[in-house]
């Protein structure tokens, strides 16, 4: 069916409007001015009171908090204090057990005491009572010397005895056993050839011992021989219980080198013994000689300097004494308050180790960690608020920086800051507890102040967009200037913003 042409025009023109009116409504929505207000939160420029704080939990500590401990080991013997016990300066906590350091002292003291009457008497000078004693002290240690010279004989004569009885004992054993030219007999017949040349050196020996000075070579040379002897003896015995010899040589035969053997080990030890027995009188009257010589002579100052050293150094061992014994006792060092006893009565204490604590209650501050990104806000001075967590939430105490330790600890991966903080008259807190600190760093009242999100950094500036139009909420930027960044998100204009603006905060993405 065919359309007429009226009907065909008439559509066209109503294409033709519609095609204008959506032209149109597509033009408004591009170049029409956009309305920004749901995307776009908004504030006020206000005065207020503003604060920078910063904020740290710590600790409540003493002034006082030393740890004390015994410096010496030993059993405990009397604990006098017990936990929550006010103790004054000098007080005797706890004592271990001290009998053998007292003795100590005791002897010290003598000694001492002996020194200082020894100095005395030489710088007064010898009376005659004084002389004649050290006279009689030389006589009787001459008598004693010349007694062991005298008895010297004696033994050196039964030191012979020993050793011929050792020649006639190996010679009968070689004549019934080793008379074989075999290994055992060339050592066994040595053995009689050393033990018969040692008796010819001591025959020689007696026989020229006539003197102190020739005994003294007879002793020296017999305590020579006899060792020599004693050798060839073992020798000889070890030959008796080699190869076919141990079965043929007879028992009491190795018995009589064993007798032997023992006689020659107690000549060896009279011989050492005399010797000693010598040296030490003679030591004695030289001494008891120099004594009188010194006696008569006034004192030199060589003499009375070493008096005195002596009076000093029996003060030494007194003095080191008496430390040892206060070493023993556990003595308060400050007036304060037992807060710790971790030792009993009988128990063996250590050096060094922990037994008491001493605090000072009614000295007490708080000590907090604070992290290098706030400590240089802080300064010394500065108003602190506290809470306590055993006080609950709404008890609030003031008090202010003591000091910040310049030396930093890593906790946690974190460097950290010890700041200390006074208390004013906060009661029922103890140390130990937890003290919550907020600390007072900045205070501006009447500030002009925006929040922290409407400032805008860009290239080293600092802006904030002002609303022009509050329906539309078309906007421009302002570049301003800041001062303190306080709590609660807020920040000071210092300049660019007068109070009632309405600024934008927030523009959503």
């Amino acid at each position: 069916m065919k359309i007429p042409k009226f009907f065909k025009k008439k559509r066209n023109i109503w294409i033709t409007v519609i095609v204008v009116i959506i032209i149109v409504i597509i033009g408004y929505l591009i170049f029409a001015p956009k309305n920004n207000s749901a995307s776009i939160q908004t504030g006020s420029v206000t005065k207020q009171n503003l604060e920078e704080t910063v904020l740290s939990t710590g600790q409540v500590v003493s002034g006082t908090d030393l740890s004390l401990s015994f410096q010496g080991n030993g059993v405990v013997r009397r604990v006098s204090v017990q936990e929550g016990d006010k103790v004054y300066q000098g007080q005797v906590l706890a004592s271990l057990d001290q009998s053998s350091a007292l003795a100590t002292l005791t002897s010290a003291k003598g000694a001492l005491a002996q020194a200082q009457a020894s100095y005395d008497k030489l710088v007064n000078g010898a009376s005659a009572s004084d002389v004649q004693v050290l006279q009689d002290a030389v006589a009787a240690t001459k008598v004693n010397v010349n007694n062991s010279y005298n008895g010297a004989l004696t033994t050196l004569n039964s030191s012979y005895t020993a050793i011929y009885n050792a020649y006639s004992s190996v010679t009968n054993l070689q004549g019934t056993y080793f008379s074989t030219q075999d290994q055992a007999g060339l050592k066994v017949q040595d053995g009689r050839a050393d033990i018969n040349s040692n008796l010819a050196s001591a025959k020689t020996a007696i026989g020229q011992a006539i003197g102190a000075d020739n005994i003294d070579k007879a002793i020296a040379g017999f305590s020579n021989y006899l060792i020599s002897v004693f050798n060839s003896l073992q020798i000889v015995r070890d030959q008796c219980d080699l190869g076919s010899y141990y079965s043929r040589v007879a028992t009491t035969d190795k018995e009589s080198i064993d007798t032997q053997k023992a006689a020659i080990s107690a000549a060896m030890s009279n011989i050492n013994t005399l010797q000693n027995s010598i040296a030490s009188y003679k030591t004695a009257l030289q001494t008891a000689e120099h004594n009188l010589s010194a006696k008569q002579l006034a004192p030199r100052t060589e003499d009375v300097d070493l008096a005195e050293a002596q009076v000093l150094s029996a003060q030494g061992q007194v003095d080191s004494a008496q430390a040892t014994l206060n070493n023993l006792i556990v003595v308060a060092p400050l007036s304060g308050t037992i807060t710790q006893v971790d030792i009993k009565v009988g128990e063996q204490a250590v050096a060094s180790k922990e037994v008491f604590i001493l605090q000072n209650l009614t000295d007490l501050h708080a000590e907090a960690d604070v992290s290098e990104a706030n400590i240089a806000s802080l300064r010394d001075g500065q108003d602190i608020d506290y809470t306590f967590d055993a006080l609950g939430p709404d008890q609030h105490f003031a008090g202010k920086i003591l000091s910040i330790n310049p030396a930093s600890t890593v906790i946690s991966g974190v460097v950290n800051y010890l700041v200390k903080g006074s208390f004013d008259n906060v009661f029922d807190i103890k140390p130990g507890m937890t003290a919550n600190m907020t600390i007072l760093v900045a205070k501006k009242d009447s500030a002009l102040s925006v929040p922290s999100t409407a400032i805008i950094n860009k290239n080293n500036r600092q802006y904030v967009r002002v609303v022009d139009d509050p329906k539309t909420k078309k906007y421009h930027e302002i570049e301003v200037k800041t001062g303190l960044q306080a709590d609660g998100g807020l920040v000071e204009i210092i300049s660019g913003l007068a109070e009632g603006q309405e600024i934008v905060t927030y523009v959503k993405p």
